[in-house]
């Protein structure tokens, strides 16, 4: 595959993978009320965003540490902005969207060791550090539903690929990753599809979910993490040629924060030792439907408890 659509694709990705957020508003940080001696945790605008604040902010409590909010932030980049201009200590991030729309760079790693590894390495001169990761892997993926996999094995591109041009199978796809090169395309090509026989629909992530729930789509692109596919049950077709760039999710915390509070990566620690993929997954399912902050941080309390 060549590496200019990659670079495209990866741009594709982090649009998805943030929920299709609108950019932050330059100077949403401002004018916030928050104590000047509280450590503050950006929030972005997706469920998962809420999730992983409202974990680290009752991580960093019971650490005796003061945490504050900083909400509305737009999507990562936005929080990642906010962060770069001092306003922001800790927040969470994704490798590859840091990676190709924070620092502007190409080629996007699909291996999540060399894209953490890359973004700690670009950052560590901006004075932001990349925590220890997850285990949470928020990288976009296509889900089927379990009566469709093969019995015998874990669906794979190259499988759905096969199964979707013989038997013309519908796929449901963010607009972007049908259209842009480096999207659809080059997967198809990749891996042996003919789109001349794939009807392909164009959908957002909790769209193509719903989609394949209810049968109009044989497979949908969602992010690996996403609560309602998590809900629906519906099962993760694997990447084997890394077609999608890694979205490593870990904590970023200010060089000067950490300094200040040194028991900080400790307590972050608790977080990221609880999270994998289908926990995070089922943390957003569940905080997809409640609505008070406080009511995250109660589930995320009783989540970090039952870890200990």
């Amino acid at each position: 595959m060549s590496r200019a659509p990659l670079v495209l694709l990866a741009r594709m990705l982090v649009a998805v993978a943030c929920g299709m957020a609108l950019l932050a508003l330059a100077g949403c940080g401002e004018g916030q009320d928050v104590d000047a001696d509280a450590i503050v945790v950006g929030v972005g605008s997706t469920v998962e965003q809420e999730v992983l604040a409202a974990l680290t902010v009752v991580a960093l409590e019971d650490a005796g540490l003061e945490a504050e909010l900083a909400v509305d932030l737009g999507d990562t980049v936005g929080v990642r902005r906010e962060a770069l201009r001092g306003e922001v200590d800790v927040h969470w991030g994704y490798t590859g969207a840091a990676w190709a729309l924070g620092l502007r760079q190409q080629d996007p790693p699909a291996d999540p060791g060399e894209s953490l590894a890359r973004v700690r390495q670009e950052d560590a001169d901006r004075g932001l550090r990349w925590l220890e990761a997850s285990e949470a892997d928020a990288t976009l993926a296509l889900f089927v539903r379990d009566d469709a996999a093969p019995e015998d094995d874990r669906p794979t591109l190259e499988w759905l690929a096969q199964e979707a041009s013989a038997r013309e199978r519908t796929l449901c796809v963010d607009p972007d990753f049908r259209d842009r090169p480096g999207g659809l395309q080059d997967l198809a090509a990749l891996h042996g599809m003919d789109l001349d026989r794939v009807p392909v629909r164009g959908m957002d992530a909790e769209e193509a979910v719903a989609g394949v729930a209810e049968g109009a789509c044989f497979a949908g692109l969602a992010p690996a993490t996403s609560g309602e596919a998590h809900r629906e049950g519906l099962v993760r077709v694997r990447d084997e040629r890394g077609v999608f760039p890694a979205f490593v999710v870990a904590p970023v915390v200010r060089e000067a924060t950490l300094e200040e509070h040194p028991r900080l990566a400790e307590a972050l620690r608790s977080v990221t030792t609880l999270l994998d993929t289908g926990t995070l997954a089922r943390l957003n399912d569940q905080v997809a439907e409640i609505d008070d902050p406080e009511e995250h941080q109660e589930l995320a309390r009783e989540e970090l408890s039952r870890a200990e």
